[in-house]
């Protein structure tokens, strides 16, 4: 191609690699954390609530019915509440059993434990970066759940 006798092809080749070297140049790293960092917090957050509710029922001979009751057995467990990652909802009556949900932007999981057993589980996979822990989609919800 001869660019000196059509302007517009140099103008436009001119551009183009403009527009290449403003985005190369412009590329960030970014220092927040992406949905599969947010995942893998959900899941730590969840392995965390059922090893201290385990140790609370040792040492109480009952489950935690409160998060601020399993903050010194597990103080990691602040840090993701603080950073505000995940929102933990732990309901017991103060007996042998408890409910658990740890939701995130990107997964949300629930458990029901009694006398130390898992006895139920679910888990909803928000964004396709939850994949590796829950393979349950949004899309997989019922409009309506069936009578039992």
């Amino acid at each position: 191609m001869n660019f000196g006798r059509n302007p517009i092809l140099l103008i436009i080749a001119l551009f183009f690699l403009l527009f290449i070297v403003l985005s190369v140049v412009n590329r960030k790293s970014s220092s927040s954390l992406n949905d599969t960092d947010r995942a893998v917090r959900a899941n730590q957050a969840l392995t965390r609530v059922v090893d201290a509710e385990s140790k609370y029922l040792q040492a109480n001979g009952k489950y935690a019915g409160h998060v601020a009751d399993l903050v010194p057995l597990a103080p990691k467990l602040a840090i993701d509440l603080t950073d505000g990652l995940v929102s933990i909802q732990i309901d017991s009556s103060g007996d042998k059993s408890y409910l658990v949900q740890v939701t995130s932007t990107v997964v949300s999981f629930t458990r029901a434990f009694d006398n130390g057993k898992l006895v139920a589980r679910s888990c909803l996979q928000i964004k396709s970066a939850g994949k590796k822990y829950c393979t349950r989609k949004t899309t997989d919800v019922k409009k309506s759940i069936p009578a039992t």
